[in-house]
């Protein structure tokens, strides 16, 4: 199928769209079917290899040893500041209020293990 006959087949389609709305049923025989899935596939494949192409001309062996190599991990934790903290307390406090008053005393129990942790952070500061 040519070009031509592909978009007269696609005015075709557009015109009954507009006649019957989206809720129109389209019947497409196994040729026209066929042609159509071919041109989505050429269209498809034909920016694949376009793309494929332009990254094997553009990327060296450095690009892609950089773009795929691993990200060294950090060694060193960040600091807790105050602030940070402080909210840490607010919410494992919210937390425990929660809790306690649905008497879910083992939720309570280690949130109080965290809110200890975070005090003795804060104590060391």
């Amino acid at each position: 199928m040519t070009k031509k006959e592909i978009k007269e087949l696609a005015k075709e389609i557009m015109n009954e769209m507009d006649r019957e709305g989206l809720d129109m049923e389209i019947v497409l025989n196994k040729k026209q079917l066929n042609i159509l899935a071919d041109s989505i596939v050429d269209k498809l494949l034909t920016s694949y290899i376009r793309e494929q192409a332009t990254w094997y001309s553009t990327s060296t062996m450095d690009d892609i040893y950089n773009h795929f190599k691993q990200r060294p991990k950090r060694k060193t934790k960040k600091k807790d500041t105050e602030s940070e903290l402080l909210g840490q307390l607010a919410k494992l406090m919210t937390q425990l209020n929660y809790h306690q008053e649905l008497e879910e005393y083992e939720a309570c129990a280690e949130i109080k293990r965290e809110i200890d942790l975070v005090n003795d952070k804060l104590s060391k500061l």
